[in-house]
């Protein structure tokens, strides 16, 4: 239940979503501290001048649910990278582990409501699969993109783009 009022609040905050300069850094920072505990080992590799045009609640909602799902699935099996860079006017921000990954015919639906790649999962083992539908829908408020992709040998990778500020 509080996977989908959180699902309902994202997508209602959406449509009122008004955009502003704010430092991803401290963003970031933010997240991890609400995210990460249990000794998994994260690491912010963004510069703290470095500025985005989004919401800063709907941003922080996105960092933080990435990260919960990287602790969970791969925060014991290396280091969960946070890491944004500047291109061309936008700023592509990353959210990267060394877990399992997904398989590759699973990518695109991992965002869509109430997906899950394991149908047996449940809120003690995965959730309802609302998590990244919520990023999606906070990252398309703050008009940006949202992929993910797998990384090799092993790891998720999830890269939002941004309109720089």
């Amino acid at each position: 239940v509080n996977e989908l009022l959180s699902f309902s609040k994202a997508s209602l905050g959406a449509t009122h979503a008004k955009l502003q300069p704010v430092f991803l850094r401290a963003i970031a920072d933010t997240a991890v501290r609400h995210e990460v505990s249990d000794g998994a080992q994260v690491e912010v590799r963004i510069a703290t001048d470095l500025r985005v045009e989004a919401e800063p609640d709907l941003l922080t909602r996105v960092l933080s649910n990435l990260l919960r799902n990287a602790v969970r699935y791969a925060g014991g099996a290396g280091p969960i990278l946070i890491t944004a860079e500047s291109r061309d006017g936008q700023v592509a921000l990353t959210v990267s582990d060394c877990g399992p990954g997904i398989p590759e015919a699973e990518l695109q639906r991992i965002f869509d409501p109430f997906y899950r790649l394991d149908a047996s999962r449940d809120r003690e083992t995965g959730g309802v699969g609302l998590g990244l539908a919520i990023v999606k829908t906070c990252v398309d408020a703050c008009q940006g993109t949202v992929v993910a992709a797998n990384r090799l040998p092993t790891g998720l990778q999830v890269t939002i783009i941004l309109r720089g500020a």
